[in-house]
């Protein structure tokens, strides 16, 4: 790959993980840190009624599930960033195959071409 093409996805992955890490200080900062007064607008931290606290709990895993989706993707930033630096990246990890320019604009942080991804996830399918 090219020297401008690698600094261009340099440049956008940079943008990426900045993107992300502010996504998870707004999840941090928005729900994992509130309390249950202020997340409810409730006087007392006791809610109510069952409903209300089902609703909170749900509110609450559904944060820490994104929150934990985007640190996968900052992991991966970090490790295609990585890859820039030490000249591998646009190599497939697996097979060591070159990964197809519109996979790496589309998902910039992919490790895997397409048929190492699939057989993956054809592998986790079947476990």
């Amino acid at each position: 790959m090219r020297t401008r093409e690698l600094q261009r996805f340099k440049k956008m992955l940079m943008v990426l993980r900045e993107e992300i890490e502010g996504e998870i200080g707004r999840f941090e900062s928005n729900m994992l840190h509130k309390n249950r007064k202020e997340t409810t607008g409730e006087v007392s931290s006791f809610t109510t009624h069952p409903a209300d606290m089902g609703a909170e709990t749900a509110e609450y895993e559904k944060a820490y599930v994104l929150a934990s989706t985007e640190n996968e993707i900052l992991s991966l930033i970090d490790d295609a960033l990585a890859r820039i630096d030490k000249g591998t990246y646009g190599l497939c990890v697996e097979c060591g195959e070159k990964i197809p320019f519109e996979r790496l604009r589309a998902i910039p942080y992919t490790p895997y071409c397409v048929d190492c991804k699939e057989k993956m996830e054809n592998e986790e399918y079947v476990m």
